[in-house]
C-alpha cells in the first residue's frame, strides 16, 4: 500500500464537554503530524492533539503496514486522518509525508509516545512572529516555535533551563547558533539545553521548503533545526511547559546505538560547528555509543578526541558511562 492509497477518518467519539476532545467543531488550524508503528502510547498522543484549544487535526502516519490494523484499533472512537508510507521509511520520511498531506496553515510534530498540554498550539501561534493576523490562518514564513517540556524518565524535570532563541547580527546568526546549542553537553543530565520534535510548530510552507532529512535514523530534529536556521528561519522557544516528553520508551530509536551514524552526521553538517560543541558531541554521543556497543578501541579514541578538543567534564562523564551501560542493539535502519 502506498502513501496515496489511504487517507481516512476514524469514527468520531460521542459528545464530550470539550469540542476538541474526540471531535472537531471548526476548520482545523493546525495539523499534528504523528509518525507511528502502532505503539500502545499512540492513543494518548492523538487525544492530546484533539484536546488543543485551537482546532487541531491529528494526522497519523503509519510507517509499518503490518501495524495498520493495530493502529486503527487503538484509535477507535477518535477523529483523525491516516496516511501510510510505503513501509519502514523512517520518521523523517513519515513527517514529510504528513506535511504534504496537511491542509492547515500550521503543522506541529508529535512523537507517538509524547503528549501535549491543551494550550500548546494556541500559545505558540499567539506568540509567533509568523502569525501577523489575529486568526493565524495566513501565517508568514520565517519562524519555528518551540516550548519548554516536562522530561519524564527515571526522574521528572522541566527543560530547558536556558530556552533557545535565534540571535542574528549583521553577518547572520550569531555564534554558537542552534548547532552549538543542541550539541552542548555541559550538564550530565539533560537540563540546561533542550529542543525536541514534540515541542515544534511552524507554518506548513516552512516545513515544505525545508523538509526533514529522511536518510537519518537519529538526530533528525537537531538536523532539521540546524538546516532551518541556516535557511533563514528564526527559532523561538516560549517559556511555558506545554509538552510531556517520555525518555527511553520501548521501540524508541534513541534507545538503539548507531554511533557510526552519529559520527557521520556530525561530519556531514554544512554549518560551522563550534569546537566545544563538537567535542561534547564526540564524547557524550559518539564515544558513549561506541563504548556501550563494546567497540572499546574506537570509543576510547573518540573520547580522547573530545578531551583534546575541550569537551565539558559532564560530556566526558556521559561518554565514560557507556562502559557500564547494558549492551543495546545497533540500529541499522
Amino acid at each position: 500500500m502506498s502513501s496515496d492509497d489511504m487517507t481516512a477518518h476514524g469514527p468520531a467519539e460521542g459528545p464530550t464537554e470539550s469540542p476538541f476532545d474526540g471531535g472537531l467543531s471548526a476548520d482545523p488550524l493546525v495539523t499534528a503530524v504523528i509518525p507511528t508503528v502502532g505503539r500502545p502510547c499512540l492513543r494518548e498522543a492523538v487525544r492530546s492533539a484533539l484536546r488543543q484549544t485551537v482546532p487541531t487535526m491529528p494526522l497519523v502516519v503509519v510507517d509499518d503496514l503490518d501495524a495498520l490494523a493495530v493502529v486503527q484499533s487503538r484509535l477507535t472512537g477518535l477523529e483523525y486522518r491516516l496516511v501510510c508510507t510505503a513501509g519502514r521509511q523512517g520518521a523523517g520520511a513519515a513527517r514529510n509525508l504528513g506535511v504534504q498531506f496537511a491542509e492547515t496553515p500550521w503543522v506541529a510534530f508529535l512523537d507517538d509516545d509524547d503528549d501535549w498540554v491543551a494550550e500548546k498550539s494556541e500559545a505558540q501561534i499567539r506568540l509567533s512572529p509568523a502569525a501577523p493576523e489575529q486568526d493565524g490562518r495566513r501565517p508568514a514564513e520565517g519562524t519555528a516555535m518551540s516550548c519548554r517540556a516536562l522530561l519524564v524518565g527515571a526522574s521528572t524535570r522541566a527543560v530547558p533551563e536556558r530556552p533557545y532563541s535565534t540571535q542574528r547580527g549583521a553577518d547572520g546568526v550569531l555564534a554558537p547558533g542552534v548547532v552549538g546549542y543542541v550539541l552542548d553537553r555541559s550538564t550530565v543530565r539533560l537540563r540546561r539545553n533542550f529542543l525536541q520534535t514534540s515541542t515544534l510548530l511552524c507554518p506548513r510552507e516552512t516545513a515544505l521548503d525545508v523538509p526533514w532529512d529522511d536518510s537519518l535514523n537519529r538526530h533528525q530534529d537537531w538536523d532539521w533545526l540546524i538546516r532551518l536556521e541556516s535557511a533563514g528561519v528564526r527559532i523561538e522557544t516560549i517559556p511555558d511547559i506545554l509538552v510531556r516528553v517520555h525518555q527511553g520508551s520501548v521501540g524508541s530509536v534513541s534507545r538503539s546505538l548507531d554511533w557510526q551514524g552519529s559520527r557521520a552526521w556530525l561530519d556531514s553538517l554544512a554549518v560551522e560547528v563550534p569546537a566545544a560543541a563538537r567535542a561534547d558531541f564526540l564524547a557524550s554521543v559518539v564515544a558513549r555509543g561506541a563504548l556501550a556497543s563494546r567497540a572499546w578501541s574506537r570509543g576510547i579514541r573518540e573520547l580522547a578526541s573530545g578531551l583534546r578538543a575541550g569537551a565539558h567534564p559532564a560530556a566526558l562523564l556521559v561518554g565514560l558511562s557507556g562502559m557500564a551501560a547494558p549492551r543495546l542493539p545497533v540500529h541499522h535502519g
